[in-house]
């Protein structure tokens, strides 16, 4: 993975926010400071920052915080660097499926559009337990493998949902990098396996986002725009969604976790896009 995102960041990947990263940005605001209630941690940290997109939005959810970010990209780490010098030493690379912190140091960590990227799931959120405080809170956005979603109705009707080499599913239309499509059950039951506690959901892009796709780019940019935010504001609570957020908890008192004999999935070859 690592070759496919030192390439892209070499480009403008993820510099702007479009149409749905809006959406999103307005949820996660929402979810974080209303519904979790988190913006009084103290040491927080982006997990998957890419070259910085989220910083603005970290600054305003999480004003008393140290805030850290890692990725698995030494481009994107550069290019954050260059933008953001005053959190030059805040970012950290993640190798060998562990980013290169010591455990036990944040209360939140985010992790924005990464679970369905990682190669080895179970290596990501163990390495996500293995950071958090105890009683700390993790926090991601991920697309939604739920039934009955329009994507997933589409997908269904047109024959363009797969299986993967895990169990999980993915759209055919999903670019390369995209290698599962959860379930909100099964990401509960992965954390639960993995240790955390207290899972809650909220749920977006039911509708608006997915009608949007076929609206004018730029003539109707700003409908679009907000037409996508209506999906969380009006259904935020309806499991029939195409993109989730969610929060786990690390327990203050952990018990010893005895992870199953776990052999990393052989994946399909990807292209560099």
């Amino acid at each position: 993975m690592k070759p496919i995102y030192d390439q892209r960041y070499s480009g403008d990947y993820r510099t702007y926010l479009s149409g749905y990263e809006i959406a999103r940005w307005e949820a996660v605001e929402h979810f974080i400071s209303r519904v979790m209630a988190l913006g009084s941690a103290k040491k927080a940290l982006d997990y998957g920052a890419g070259s910085g997109l989220h910083v603005a939005l970290w600054e305003k959810v999480f004003p008393q915080a140290e805030l850290h970010f890692c990725d698995i990209s030494s481009v994107a780490m550069e290019n954050f660097r260059a933008k953001y010098p005053h959190y030059a030493d805040h970012y950290s690379l993640v190798r060998e499926n562990q980013a290169n912190l010591n455990g036990n140091m944040f209360d939140v960590i985010v992790s924005i559009e990464v679970m369905e990227h990682v190669e080895q799931l179970y290596s990501y959120l163990r390495d996500v337990y293995r950071l958090l405080k105890p009683g700390g809170r993790f926090v991601w956005t991920a697309p939604c493998g739920n039934s009955f979603s329009i994507e997933h109705i589409f997908g269904a009707i047109t024959g363009k949902i797969e299986p993967t080499n895990e169990g999980y599913r993915r759209w055919k239309w999903e670019e390369p990098t995209h290698l599962r499509r959860l379930k909100s059950r099964e990401i509960n039951e992965l954390l639960q396996k993995y240790g955390f506690c207290d899972v809650r959901f909220r749920f977006r892009a039911h509708f608006f986002s997915f009608f949007c796709t076929y609206l004018p780019t730029q003539r109707l940019k700003w409908l679009r725009e907000r037409l996508m935010t209506l999906d969380y504001r009006l259904f935020r609570r309806f499991p029939n969604a195409a993109s989730m957020i969610g929060s786990a908890r690390k327990p203050e008192v952990q018990q010893q976790i005895i992870y199953p004999h776990e052999q990393p999935i052989e994946l399909p070859q990807l292209k560099h896009l």
